[in-house]
């Protein structure tokens, strides 16, 4: 069956990449907490799991998602970032305002 779905313009798929990010980096501080406090060492003895090695372990979810970022602002057309910046006001804290102006800028884009 052939997808009749309207494809999600910029802005909505920004929002959704960035959304995804951060939750996958709150999981990560979430497993991070519980890794350690789940190979909590014996008194004098090291530890099996460090904060590190849990990082390591997590770490590449919050990756590909901080790469989709990166690849629908890359891939966009300075058009396409006009138009998906436009919706978000400007707002400043509000992450797909901040990613679009920020990739705005770094074209040298006047907007």
């Amino acid at each position: 069956m052939e997808n009749t779905a309207p494809s999600l313009d910029l802005f909505t798929r920004l929002e959704i990449a960035l959304e995804e990010r951060n939750e996958a980096a709150d999981a990560f501080d979430m497993f991070k907490q519980d890794a350690v406090m789940a190979h909590a060492p014996a008194p004098g003895d090291e530890p099996a799991v460090t904060s590190e090695d849990a990082a390591d372990a997590a770490a590449g979810e919050v990756d590909e998602f901080s790469a989709e970022v990166r690849g629908l602002l890359n891939g966009a057309s300075d058009a396409d970032l006009a138009s998906a910046y436009e919706p978000s006001g400007g707002e400043v804290g509000h992450p797909v305002a901040e990613a679009l102006l920020g990739e705005i800028k770094r074209r040298g884009l006047g907007i």
